[in-house]
């Protein structure tokens, strides 16, 4: 049976949002993570991991205990 093409929408949208509550939940823990054990994030480095793939902050994430000052983690940063 096909698909109608609202039925195609919704399934996308539904990706979609998976996708985005994905990449927020990583960018809420790397942002967590890196304050406890790195240093205080300014504003400006929060809304930059925000922005990040979802790729990068697993990286980000993976690497949390490879640094010791922001700078290290930079790095990772697009």
């Amino acid at each position: 049976m096909a698909m109608t093409l609202a039925e195609i929408f919704r399934n996308e949208g539904k990706a979609e949002g998976r996708v985005e509550g994905q990449a927020d939940a990583l960018s809420n823990t790397a942002i967590r993570l890196i304050t406890k054990f790195v240093a205080p994030l300014s504003e400006g480095i929060k809304t930059k991991i925000c922005e990040q793939e979802i790729s990068t902050l697993e990286t980000i994430i993976d690497h949390i205990d490879e640094f010791e000052t922001i700078e290290d983690f930079k790095q990772y940063l697009k």
